[in-house]
């Protein structure tokens, strides 16, 4: 082997080459999606050829079961859907990929788990790619407009956004200190550090503002609740707290709460609206008038149906307001079928998986939780992950299970790629701790 030879073989081993493709992801996930989708399928591709030396670890975790089950399952439930509903096939060919998808933070973990600190620079391609997505397809002749107090979306789905905000806020105030203290080739950079934060601080809020998301708004305010009781539970445990760190604490709360209270002073027309609509509507149904009793209806909707097929639902491509509702195929008064296809989901991704996956999706959707929740218990006793990535990767767990009760994004790019990436990140800790039966680290390339 030459020379040339030698340095080229770092550069092109598979971790090398994994690292650039994560960072291209994290990058394009909201700006460009085509390089995401093409970054993504390498990562799963080289990924596949790990299997085959893997394979005794691989067997045994749960995570990688749950992808394999979650493909099988949800390719035998389209498989059945096609045949009892054949307009829709194609919907039920599109669907088994896109409820696959989000479980492929296996291959994102599987990645990152050799070395966390690449985790930083995932996570700051992924803040800075939604920050060009935002700038590349707002239309800005609208600014006026904005201004006057017009909601927006930035070429967003508006809810969509709002969360992808709301955690990326989360996320600059708790690593404030790292941003701040930026280095650059080995030299301190607080200037350019500075600056990154209080742009990144000043667009978060502008688009949570304009996007005007309760829904974010009442995240936001819990995770600054919560942010206090387990900083507290760290001072505790560790005998350190502070006066000064209690001050910080608190100070980051109620900023956290005084802009959940400002994003919901800007939408107050929203919360008369609501309780007009509760409040006015008949005694039999809700109006379907305001935010909240539109879902409440739908949510109506979703049980009735999930009643009617509850083991293995109507299939993974199958919406119940744009075909099972307006096709007669459920049964639903009067009402419900006059208004219910208005809506083009559930507005839920739990009622989604109710019914479009009946009792199996409930088991599928417990197992993955129950992996979730191991990962976060070995989370919190691993000394490689830093107490404020234990702490923002918590919070922002708590804010996407919120998310998902109140809308249903899971099968859209938006919220695929931020499952893919943020669990991925998540993850990666678990599969770090991993040992062989004989003690010693997974084999390495």
């Amino acid at each position: 082997m030459n020379a040339t030879e030698r340095s080229l073989k770092p550069i092109l081993s598979k971790p090398s080459i994994a690292r650039g493709l994560l960072l291209i992801f994290a990058f394009t996930a909201w700006s460009i999606t085509g390089p995401a989708n093409v970054a993504l399928a390498l990562l799963v591709a080289l990924f596949l050829t790990e299997i085959p030396g893997q394979w005794r670890h691989l067997r045994r975790d749960p995570a990688f079961l749950l992808l394999l089950a979650v493909v099988l399952v949800t390719s035998l439930l389209a498989v059945r859907a096609a045949w009892i509903f054949p307009a829709i096939a194609t919907d039920q060919w599109r669907a088994i990929s896109a409820w696959s998808a989000p479980l492929l933070f296996f291959v994102i973990a599987w990645w990152l788990r050799r070395d966390p600190n690449q985790i930083w620079l995932v996570l700051g391609a992924a803040a800075l790619g939604l920050a060009c997505g935002v700038l590349r397809k707002s239309d800005w002749s609208l600014l006026p407009e904005i201004l006057g107090g017009m909601r927006y979306d930035f070429g967003f789905a508006a809810l969509g956004l709002a969360f992808l905000t709301s955690v990326v806020l989360l996320g600059l105030v708790l690593f404030r200190a790292r941003i701040t203290g930026l280095r650059i080739r080995g030299q301190a950079r607080p200037g350019v550090g500075w600056v990154l934060w209080s742009l990144g601080i000043a667009l978060s809020l502008f688009v949570l503002v304009v996007t005007q998301s309760r829904g974010a708004a009442v995240s936001l305010a819990m995770a600054g609740v919560l942010y206090v009781i387990i900083r507290r539970r760290e001072w505790r445990r560790l005998g350190q707290q502070s006066p000064r760190q209690l001050r910080v604490a608190l100070a980051a709360a109620a900023l956290a709460i005084a802009l959940a209270g400002a994003l919901l002073w800007v939408t107050k027309h929203r919360q008369i609206e609501d309780w007009q609509a509760i409040t006015i509507g008949s005694q039999e149904e809700l109006s379907y008038t305001g935010s909240v009793t539109i879902r409440l209806n739908l949510i109506k909707v979703g049980l009735q149906t999930f009643a009617q097929q509850p083991l293995l639902g109507f299939g993974p491509g199958t919406s119940t307001t744009e075909f099972l509702v307006p096709e007669r195929v459920v049964a639903v008064d009067a009402y419900q079928r006059a208004n219910a296809p208005a809506a083009s989901h559930l507005h839920s991704v739990a009622v989604e998986i109710l019914t479009r996956f009946g009792l199996v999706g409930v088991l599928i959707a417990t197992s993955l939780l129950w992996v979730l929740l191991r990962a976060y218990r070995g989370l919190w006793s691993d000394p490689r992950a830093a107490p404020d990535l234990r702490t923002f990767l918590t919070l922002g767990g708590i804010m996407l299970l919120l998310y998902c009760l109140y809308d249903f994004r899971v099968v859209n790019l938006d919220l695929r790629f931020f499952c893919i990436l943020f669990l991925g990140v998540l993850y990666s800790f678990q599969l770090g701790r991993t040992r062989q039966p004989d003690g010693a680290e997974p084999a390495h390339d």
